[in-house]
Formats: structure tokens, C-alpha cells, sequence
């Protein structure tokens, strides 16, 4: 990779400069930067005066998958395989070899992402969303817990995407929850993105020893794409375990509950941002949005009456 070609790209609600070559599927931007993201040829993995703020308990090969340091009053990021991104008051810097591009690609689209929009004052949750009505409709829950399939199905009907996976959150002035759109691509296994999209064996995988697909979003791909923030009027949580088709309203304490579990950094935001900071924006969201408990049965036959499921809810708002 040329680490001299850089482009603008629009993300998460705000403009990206970068040289990671992202821009293959983020829209391009002529307006100034938010935040500039650039390669070095050399980041160091460890310095004597690090500090460690977070180490994930997940092992690889015996060693974290993923450490948090403070160097000289910037965050470094470290992965495992080698990815290190440097969190400045300038913006990103990051290091790769070449053969792992693909993993940069992905823990900055992700992790990375999510940690400096946090630091910024958002909110990230792992959650894809989707426009009803000129409003934000967001479906939080873990990887395979249904979120994005049932998003995938609302495209499919005619609406637009949000974000699929990291939903950002901000606060207005006047207190209203607002809805950041990533970018236009969703991540679907196999299974589902057969259903949603003709060929779906050309698309590429989101990574090499990965099932899960790329799926564009708008032109030439499945469904539209939101280019503006939008109010988040609600969110649903997907529960296909039942037996039968219903939603329940969470009262705001169950509803923080829920919020905590599925937000996108865990412990990680509570240790980058603070744990009071964070547990009162994650209270102020459950105060301001309906959260929903939607169960229904397994397989994507069924999305057709979950989604009208979901429009009776938005009518009791």
C-alpha cells in the first residue's frame, strides 16, 4: 500500500482523512477533516513509560488480543496481530505490515472507531439501525443475535440504513438522542445474505478465514443508505427464541440494564472514558428511548411479520 494516497471519506457523521484504503467502500468527501488517520512506518509496540489502561481477557496464543496503553498522554491501541493505532489530539496514527491490512481495515472500522467517538462524547452501541419515517430504529444485540438480518430485511422493503453494527449516539442541545450513519455496508453471514442479494457468492469476505460477507449498500448494492444524522425514535431487542411473535416496553432501570450489556466497548469504554461519564450516558439514553424486547421465531421467514410487529410498537410512541 501507498501510504502517500489519501482521501476523504464521510464516517460516521463526520469527515475522515486517511491512507488506509478504506475508501473502497466508504463515499467520498470534498469537506474539511474531522479526523486525519495515516500510516506510520513505525509505531513501537511497547515503551518503558507505557501505562496499561485495559487488557482484554480474551487470549491468543497466550497473549491478550487487544491492550490499551497510555504513552505521553495518548492512547496506543494494540492487537495481537500486530495492528497498533496511536490515539493523538491530532488525529489517528496506526501501524500495519501490509499483509495484515485486512486486520487494520477491520479494528479500526470497529474498535478503533467506537473508542475515539466515545472519547469525543458519543455513545457507541452494538447495534445495526435502519429510517422509518424520517427517524432512527435501531436493533441492538451480540454477534448472531439477529440484528442485522432483520435490518437487511427492512432495506430489502424499501427503507434506508443507518449503520449495521456500531450504532454512534450523540445529545442534542435539546436533549434528543441522535443517530450517526456509518457508512453504507453491512457485514451478513451466508445465510442471510443469500436471501437479501442476487450472487451473494461474489461478495468478498470481511475477512479471509471468515464466513461473514461485505454487503454494499446503494448503488449496485442492497437497499439505500442514510447520509445525515437522524433522532433515534427507538430501539428493539431481538429475541428469536420464542415461540410466538410479541414485544414488551422496558421500563428505563431494565432498559439501562440492557444498554450496559450490549454497549460496543464494555469495559473498555468504562476504562478510556470513565465509569461515571459513560454510566450517565447510557442513563440518559435509556430515560429518552423506548427500548423494546422483541421475540419472535427463528428463520428469516418469519421477518416479514417481525417487521410489521415493529411498526406497531413505533404507533404506541
Amino acid at each position: 500500500m501507498n501510504p502517500r494516497i489519501r482521501k476523504r471519506v464521510r464516517w460516521f457523521g463526520r469527515i475522515l482523512e486517511t491512507d488506509l484504503p478504506i475508501h473502497r467502500y466508504l463515499p467520498l468527501a470534498a469537506d474539511p477533516a474531522d479526523l486525519v488517520l495515516l500510516r506510520e512506518e513505525t509505531l513501537a509496540s511497547a515503551e518503558p513509560n507505557d501505562r496499561s489502561i485495559y487488557r482484554s481477557s480474551f487470549l491468543v496464543a497466550q497473549r491478550p488480543y487487544l491492550e490499551v496503553v497510555e504513552r505521553d498522554g495518548h492512547l496506543v491501541v494494540r492487537f495481537e496481530h500486530g495492528s497498533r493505532f496511536e490515539l493523538r489530539n491530532e488525529g489517528i496514527r496506526y501501524f500495519v505490515a501490509d499483509p495484515a491490512i485486512a486486520d487494520a481495515e477491520i479494528c479500526f472500522l470497529g474498535l478503533v472507531s467506537a473508542l475515539w467517538l466515545e472519547r469525543e462524547g458519543a455513545l457507541c452501541l452494538h447495534a445495526s439501525a435502519v429510517e422509518i419515517d424520517a427517524a432512527a430504529i435501531g436493533f441492538v444485540g451480540f454477534n448472531r443475535a439477529g440484528k442485522s438480518s432483520l435490518a437487511a430485511s427492512f432495506l430489502a422493503e424499501g427503507h434506508a440504513l443507518v449503520t449495521d453494527d456500531v450504532l454512534a449516539l450523540e445529545r442534542s442541545i435539546s436533549g434528543r438522542v441522535i443517530a450517526a450513519p456509518s457508512f453504507p455496508q453491512m457485514r451478513l453471514w451466508p445465510t442471510s445474505a443469500e436471501q437479501f442479494v442476487v450472487d451473494a457468492e461474489r461478495l468478498e469476505p470481511v475477512y479471509p478465514e471468515l464466513d461473514k460477507r461485505r454487503v454494499p449498500v446503494g448503488h449496485d448494492g442492497l437497499g439505500t443508505f442514510v447520509d445525515h444524522k437522524l433522532e433515534l425514535k427507538a430501539l428493539f431487542l431481538p429475541n428469536r427464541q420464542g415461540t410466538t411473535l410479541s414485544t414488551t416496553r422496558l421500563a428505563p432501570r431494565q432498559a439501562l440494564i440492557e444498554l450496559v450489556r450490549h454497549s460496543f466497548l464494555g469495559n473498555l469504554g468504562e476504562s478510556v472514558v470513565g465509569i461515571d461519564r459513560r454510566f450517565e450516558r447510557l442513563a440518559a439514553i435509556a430515560e429518552a428511548v423506548p427500548l423494546f424486547r422483541l421475540t419472535y421465531p427463528n428463520g428469516l421467514e418469519h421477518l416479514p411479520q417481525v417487521r410489521e410487529e415493529v411498526r406497531k410498537a413505533l404507533k404506541t410512541l
